[in-house]
């Protein structure tokens, strides 16, 4: 059977361009399973069919991801890097994505290749291979490499299993189709383990973390009746309890796991930044619509933002909108 048929030619067009080139596979910043799962998948694919394609990244690999860079490394971009190479962008809605110095660095540069799910992308390189109906983009991914016959070996589908497991909620969210099922059981079949990405990634909390948590179920409320539930942390809090702002992966969640909430609020104070998280109940709430008010994208049921807003001026702010958003989707 054919997973994306509807993105054969195009990837067909794309690949048959990068041939020759260095390829440089970049993932958004801040990254997670799907971003770093992604680039170490198509790095490794393309490299297994003759391309010269390395992983690069703004920011390091969060802890908890390094399992999957045993023998793939993901490097940290600068300009001496990009010189003559085409760039193909995973995971990413915006070119932007990639970092505020990064986005400076690839100015100029080929945007050859957009490979992604988000339904805020907007479709900015000259292949754009974008499917918001998809949980994941190692789930597109994974559906092209089985389409043209591609060796997957047991690294690669362990980094593309880690991507679908994540970007889904282990199997709970909306997205979570019968593709979904059917390509996890094809990469279980090339050597990935469901247990090596879960005792990875949920079975091997660092203290700090958890003291984080507890301070950040601490801050947990409610508005408009219990239909929004927010919770927030302060940059003082990661100081006191010594752990990194990628520790918070899932926080947001609970934000949305309060009964009766329709939408999920969390708010993360930085040094000189705030950074917003939404969940919602269902599609039909459109937070990825409320993100771009805020200058973030994402997903219709998962969006971010970040601003350089104090946060106790964009609270009321974000909170006032989500208002307006929950009256019109209930009116």
């Amino acid at each position: 059977m054919s997973y994306y048929p509807q993105l054969a030619e195009r990837f067909s067009e794309l690949f048959a361009s990068i041939a020759n080139d260095r390829v440089l596979v970049l993932g958004h910043a801040r990254p997670d399973g799907d971003c770093i799962g992604s680039q170490v998948a198509l790095a490794r694919l393309l490299r297994a069919e003759g391309v010269d394609a390395v992983a690069f990244n703004a920011d390091p690999v969060p802890e908890a991801l390094s399992f999957l860079l045993e023998d793939t490394k993901v490097e940290k971009l600068s300009s001496e890097s990009l010189d003559g190479s085409s760039l193909l962008f995973v995971d990413c809605s915006d070119q932007f994505r990639v970092g505020p110095k990064s986005s400076k660095l690839i100015e100029g540069c080929n945007f050859l290749g957009n490979i992604d799910h988000h339904i805020s992308n907007t479709n900015f390189a000259h292949f754009n291979l974008v499917e918001s109906g998809s949980a994941a983009t190692c789930e597109i991914l994974a559906g092209l490499a089985f389409d043209f016959g591609w060796e997957v070996d047991a690294i690669t589908a362990q980094a593309l299993l880690t991507g679908i497991m994540t970007d889904t909620g282990r199997y709970s969210f909306a997205a979570t189709s019968s593709r979904v099922f059917e390509l996890s059981a094809r990469l279980l079949e090339c050597g990935a383990k469901t247990t090596v990405t879960a005792q990875a990634l949920y079975e091997n909390e660092p203290l700090p973390r958890l003291n984080l948590l507890h301070r950040f179920l601490g801050t947990l409320r409610t508005e408009f009746d219990g239909r929004l539930g927010i919770g927030k942390l302060y940059h003082k809090d990661f100081v006191d309890t010594g752990a990194e702002y990628e520790h918070t992966e899932g926080f947001v969640d609970y934000t949305r796991a309060i009964r009766g909430a329709k939408i999920g609020l969390y708010l993360e104070q930085r040094e000189t930044t705030v950074k917003g998280s939404f969940r919602a109940e269902s599609a039909s709430y459109r937070v990825d619509q409320l993100a771009r008010k805020f200058g973030g994208g994402g997903h219709a049921c998962a969006a971010a933002f970040s601003t350089e807003e104090a946060l106790e001026d964009v609270e009321p702010k974000v909170i006032a909108a989500i208002g307006e958003l929950l009256s019109s989707c209930e009116s």
